[in-house]
């Protein structure tokens, strides 16, 4: 079985020390991708430059059999995905990266505009305009870019505080889209150091609930190998 997943989060260039981010860390997907590696699955893990890698989990060996690519930007994380679905026949991908919605589009200082990424690091006390732009789905365009027409898609859904309601409605309407195989379901208040809830859902409905990010990895790969075996 053949897998990449994605994980941490985009950084979108102010200028040249600032950027836009979330506190996605990376971790989740760091323990999926060691998992099923471990298993035998051949994994490639493209991770935000700030994420957790593999290598920092312990399994009890040595090797660590885990590809890592890395990211920054929405941009670095889009072509870098297209590039590895259209060049490689990849049974499933995994995406867990946090994507920004909106990208900065251009940055004025007192009034004078400059290119995001630039110019150099702002001063103090300067009055700062961003404009943003909003980013496609990435998740909406995996399927599309693949070589492989039948690859397996799970998408992540991270909610805060939402009502079992609302959660459902959220998931419905990734499914709705038609470019997800599975979805899973995270709700922020539901993960700290020692728990990370989640609920894994197909398009019928509920197919698992989990309580650790270990019972998670080892319900998407019992779900994942047995589709593609």
């Amino acid at each position: 079985m053949k897998v990449l997943f994605t994980s941490g989060g985009t950084e979108e260039p102010i200028d040249g020390v600032r950027r836009i981010s979330n506190n996605s860390t990376g971790q989740t997907g760091a323990v999926l991708a060691r998992y099923f590696a471990d298993r035998g699955a051949d994994v490639t893990l493209l991770r935000s430059e700030r994420a957790v890698s593999p290598r920092s989990i312990s399994s009890g060996t040595d090797k660590i059999p885990v590809t890592e690519l890395t990211y920054t930007s929405y941009a670095d994380l889009r072509d870098t995905l297209r590039n590895q679905l259209a060049d490689q026949d990849w049974d499933a991908v995994v995406h867990l990266a946090a994507v920004s919605d909106y990208t900065v589009n251009g940055v004025s200082v007192d009034g004078t505009s400059f290119p995001p990424g630039g110019p150099g690091k702002i001063g103090t006390g300067r009055e700062v305009i961003l404009k943003l732009k909003p980013t496609a789905k990435i998740l909406d365009s995996l399927r599309g870019w693949s070589h492989n027409e039948s690859v397996i898609i799970v998408g992540f859904k991270l909610t805060d505080g939402a009502d079992d309601t609302h959660a459902e409605a959220q998931v419905n309407a990734l499914f709705a889209r038609g470019n997800v195989d599975y979805v899973v379901h995270n709700n922020l208040q539901d993960i700290n150091a020692q728990r990370h809830s989640a609920t894994i859902w197909g398009k019928e409905g509920v197919l698992n609930k989990t309580e650790t990010k270990d019972d998670m990895a080892e319900g998407l790969f019992t779900l994942l190998a047995g589709e593609t075996t």
